[in-house]
């Protein structure tokens, strides 16, 4: 008897496990920020990190009078796995992530100044077999793979590696004929010689700031504006943790992410 009323009393707390995420969320005074620096500084070491990112995670918390609590991804799966959970409360991420951000009942708030730009470079009058591409739904993996269906429909091997930089090692070795860089990595390789600009990518939003819409629209509108008005100091310091080129943000919520969704859906992910 007193088993079985023992059994009932745990599966009955079984019960309330889905509900604990969001009561810890509603007594929680933290906002929870996630970062995925991209793939050319996936590896930057986590005191490196928080310490350049902390002062735009303390700058965004304290317009909602809340503590900042940070997270850093190394991978664009991690970052994935984390919106499956759902218990973040913002993200900061490059364009081909943003998208599946937004699918996840998050708003874009602010986006980088910048658009994200880059190339496919190849061997001078190279006939490409081989493409090397970085990390797989990276923004130069879907950009590059939907340039070349548009451009090359012949079939050619895709290579993904983890940074640019070994996008780059990889033309330079000749283990692929072409490559998808960004514009300041590109420019670094012509500069070498023996290379040219194969294609242009499509340029689009580059790094956006999302926030869920469990806050409300006032407290994005309040981050929004914080990201805006961020000092230069704080926005250098952020730059040391993001591949990509961060001069200032403007709010922008009807940013089109249209081409990165197809461009994602014609790469097959």
């Amino acid at each position: 008897m007193v088993i079985a009323m023992q059994r009932r009393q745990f599966l009955a707390g079984l019960t309330l496990l889905p509900a604990l995420p969001l009561m810890a969320y509603a007594e929680d005074s933290g906002l929870s920020i996630g970062i995925y620096p991209g793939t050319g500084k996936a590896d930057i070491f986590m005191d490196e990190f928080r310490d350049a990112a902390m002062p735009f995670a303390q700058a965004l918390a304290a317009s909602l009078g809340l503590k900042p609590r940070l997270t850093l991804f190394r991978t664009i799966k991690t970052a994935l796995r984390s919106l499956d959970r759902g218990r973040l409360d913002m993200y900061f991420v490059p364009p081909s992530l943003a998208v599946s951000v937004l699918d996840k009942d998050y708003s874009p708030v602010a986006r980088v100044k910048d658009r994200a730009a880059g190339v496919l470079v190849r061997h001078k009058g190279a006939e490409v077999t081989t493409v090397a591409l970085t990390e797989k739904e990276s923004w130069l993996d879907v950009m590059g793979r939907y340039t070349l269906k548009r451009n090359h429909p012949g079939a050619v091997k895709f290579y993904n590696f983890k940074t640019q930089e070994a996008v780059s090692l990889a033309l330079e070795r000749n283990h692929a004929q072409a490559g998808s860089l960004r514009s300041k990595a590109a420019e670094k390789l012509l500069e070498k010689g023996g290379f040219e600009i194969w294609h242009p990518l499509p340029d689009t939003p580059d790094f956006t700031l999302m926030a869920s819409n469990r806050l409300s629209a006032s407290e994005q509108n309040k981050l929004g504006a914080t990201a805006v008005a961020l000092s230069q100091d704080v926005i250098q310091s952020l730059q040391k943790t993001i591949h990509s080129k961060v001069t200032g943000f403007v709010v922008d919520k009807e940013a089109d992410y249209k081409m990165i969704k197809v461009a994602i859906k014609e790469a097959g992910y």
